[in-house]
């Protein structure tokens, strides 16, 4: 198996070459993703609201008087108690749910695969992913007890210096060179294994293998291709979100200017210390169409560009995956959907 040369500009830019052959089948995964975490969101805000509706009676009450600290605690507990043990024992569907995504869209990269129907499956893939996953985990807390242990024995030793040399200017700056030599030393190490682990999520549905430290040797003669292409993406995301993140302040400040000037006005009113009035205020307000509106294109638009960053991000893996299997030039140029899939089947030759 010959493998391709990196090229770090597909690299970067490898969620948008496989966007821009099947547009269709990426809609498709961001738009099932956004349906079910709107009907994971709306389950939670269903357990939660009549919660919050008894907290905001409850605070009423203890603000009116008619009941004591001690008894607003108690009722604060037994009202959210059975609430965050619903939530506890969601976390497995969270779980899954990411596990879902996560296979579905190294699918999309890997193989330019979009399942038929819902694209999420609970499958081999996703069962691989999980493993992958957990020892991500396994490794970051082996290397946070190594990095500690590292810290420990090295400030001990630059104390026993410094004090050794009669608390000398020298030594000080010494040991304060030592501790930044180490700092640099573990920020290095950990860049060069996460880059080195990188490939193993989408090598893992690439091959339809099990994947993890063959990642290492994915990397060879390319770490530094794809710790560029890495920065890259990186600086990218931080210039967009930076750029969203102020329109999105400007829009939604424009949006809530109204309901921020009510409040004041309530407020030189004496109004605002009765919650009631408050909560009636901001009730109204979130439920105007106008309000509603905004809210939606806000999250369209934020949820847009996520799906975009992170499908960058994890294109730079992907398109190691694939360059390391050899992946033939109709293989990695030819998306494909399966049979009964609501854009339809990819032609097949012959």
């Amino acid at each position: 198996m010959t493998s391709r040369q990196f090229d770090i500009g597909t690299a970067i830019f490898y969620f948008f070459k496989r966007f821009g052959e099947n547009p269709g089948g990426a809609i498709w995964i961001a738009l099932c993703q956004a349906a079910l975490v709107a009907v994971l969101v709306a389950g939670a805000f269903a357990i939660m609201i009549p919660a919050w509706e008894n907290l905001v009676e409850l605070v009423m009450l203890e603000e009116s008087g008619r009941l004591s600290e001690e008894e607003a605690v108690a009722r604060v507990f037994a009202m959210m108690g059975p609430s965050l043990i619903v939530l506890t024992l969601a976390s497995p569907v969270a779980i899954v749910c990411a596990l879902m995504f996560q296979g579905a869209w190294l699918r999309f990269l890997t193989h330019g695969e979009v399942k038929p129907g819902i694209p999420f499956r609970i499958g081999g893939d996703e069962i691989r992913l999980l493993g992958v996953n957990l020892l991500y985990i396994a490794l970051a807390i082996a290397a946070y007890a190594v990095v500690a242990v590292i810290f420990v024995v090295t400030g001990v030793g630059a104390a026993f210096w410094i004090e050794g040399s009669g608390h000398d200017v020298g030594a000080g700056i010494g040991a304060g060179l030592m501790m930044m030599t180490v700092v640099l030393a573990v920020m290095v190490a950990a860049l060069i294994v996460a880059v080195k682990l990188a490939s193993a999520p989408a090598m893992s549905v690439r091959e339809r293998r099990f994947r993890f430290f063959e990642s290492w040797s994915a990397t060879k003669g390319v770490f530094w291709h794809m710790l560029v292409s890495y920065a890259a993406v990186a600086v990218m995301m931080l210039v967009i979100s930076t750029i969203l993140g102020f329109f999105v302040q400007i829009l939604l400040l424009g949006a809530m200017w109204p309901l921020i000037n009510e409040i004041i006005q309530l407020d030189m009113a004496g109004g605002a210390s009765d919650p009631q009035q408050v909560f009636d205020m901001l009730g109204n307000y979130f439920s105007h169409p106008g309000t509603i509106a905004v809210l939606i294109a806000v999250f369209l638009a934020g949820y847009a560009v996520q799906i975009a960053l992170e499908g960058m991000w994890h294109g730079v893996g992907a398109y190691n995956a694939v360059r390391n299997d050899g992946g033939e030039s109709r293989d990695l140029d030819a998306p494909t959907l399966e049979d009964g899939h609501p854009m339809g089947s990819s032609p097949s030759e012959g």
